[in-house]
């Protein structure tokens, strides 16, 4: 008893006293402690490859099958960010290392599960067959970011489980995720403690570092241009640089998802529809709609909620001139316009339309001079400058590095 409270932070009494006994009642992972005189994590044997394939195979009701998932593949992200592992979710028939499910009761291993409170879920270590399958108890009041006093953050109980399904044990650290005892940390700011990230970095060494971030000068292209705002933003891959009005140079680079959390694998295209007050980004066959930095319910949809074919967009732009948006897209040089709600009929059309215009833009933006008289195709490194009310195009193949960086 001595051994156990010493393990959980406790006076070493060895009785049975209301701290302890509290303890004893809280809800814990099904996993047995292991008594250590290190203060980090115990560690089992590692998984022997970087490229980790898992599966969820149900839901629980009280969340439902996307903030399931999404409690699930956040967790494994929290891993793969402080080890080089990768981790690929797949279907359950692919026999995927880690399998992960919820259950009641009895559910053919050697831990059964017991109701509301005790045991939340428990997990195997790194190994082949049943090793590595994590299991929660479909009976506890599972929850997402509702805050400590509202039932079993799945996120939080993911995390544990996953570290145990990856090779650690507990550890007698109390503010470690992997402290056997439920405990609730904040998961909208959800920081990895330091005892957890020795004991993963023990086991697998560290994470690949981020390569270091690219100079705007040195760009050959860019994913997408935008005046957003009253600034102009230029994307890159994770990252965005922007410019005030009025402003010479940019500031950056900067994380996309430092604004907008939901981009963290960068965007194709984004505009602003001053009217509704939107900023619309894409990337790949997705698109999302904010207000600022809010994203708006229903994000992100298919591009064919607007009537788009499947693929993604290359550029987008608003026109003040008729209030309609501007799609272009493909190596031949296609463009859709968008109405309400849907892109235009007789459209695609050939951006031959637009009087000298490039085909395949990477980007396309307005707004610069507040007055939207011209709107700026942006081919690799060049710029060419379209006159929305001659609709034809005045300037070609401009260095866009000296005239605006």
């Amino acid at each position: 008893l001595a051994e156990m409270q010493k393990f959980h932070g406790l006076p070493q009494t060895g009785e049975f006293d209301d701290a302890t006994i509290e303890i004893m009642k809280k809800p814990r992972c099904a996993n047995p402690d292991k008594v250590t005189q290190q203060n980090v994590c115990l560690k089992r044997s590692p998984w022997q490859k970087q490229l980790i394939t898992y599966s969820i195979n149900n839901f629980t009701p009280k969340l439902g099958k996307k903030l399931t998932h999404e409690a699930i593949d956040n967790a494994f992200k929290v891993w793969s960010s402080f080890v080089p592992l990768q981790f690929d979710k797949v279907d359950a028939s692919q026999n995927p290392d880690i399998v992960t499910f919820f259950a009641e009761g009895f559910h053919n291993d050697n831990t059964n599960f017991d109701g509301v409170g005790g045991y939340l879920a428990h997990a195997f270590y790194p190994g082949s067959g049943i090793g590595g399958d994590t299991h929660f108890d479909g009976a506890e009041p599972w929850t997402l970011h509702q805050g400590p006093n509202k039932g079993n953050d799945l996120f939080l109980v993911a995390v544990h489980e996953l570290g145990h399904a990856l090779g650690l044990q507990h550890s007698p650290d109390v503010k470690a995720i992997m402290a056997p005892v439920y405990k609730y940390h904040d998961t909208k700011n959800f920081v990895l403690p330091q005892d957890d990230i020795l004991g993963i970095q023990s086991l697998y060494g560290n994470s690949i570092p981020e390569p270091s971030p690219p100079k705007l000068c040195e760009l050959s292209n860019y994913d997408a241009i935008s005046f957003l705002r009253k600034e102009l933003y230029i994307f890159k891959g994770k990252y965005m640089w922007r410019r005030k009005r009025g402003k010479t140079s940019f500031s950056g680079p900067l994380m996309i998802s430092s604004f907008w959390p939901q981009l963290k694998n960068g965007v194709d295209a984004v505009y602003e529809n001053p009217t509704s007050n939107k900023i619309v980004f894409f990337k790949d066959h997705l698109f999302w709609e904010f207000r600022g930095t809010e994203l708006l319910p229903q994000s992100p949809r298919h591009v064919r909620h607007i009537g788009m074919q499947n693929g993604k967009v290359d550029a987008a732009v608003w026109w003040q001139r008729n209030g309609k948006t501007y799609f272009f897209k493909g190596n031949c040089g296609y463009y859709w316009r968008y109405g309400v709600g849907r892109v235009e009929e007789d459209y695609p059309r050939s951006i031959s339309v637009w009087n000298g215009a490039p085909a395949n833009v990477d980007a396309a933006f307005s707004g610069v001079d507040g007055s939207h008289n011209f709107t700026y195709f942006v081919k690799g490194n060049k710029y060419w400058v379209f006159n929305n009310w001659e609709i034809k195009t005045v300037k070609t193949s401009l260095s866009f590095v000296d005239d605006w960086l």
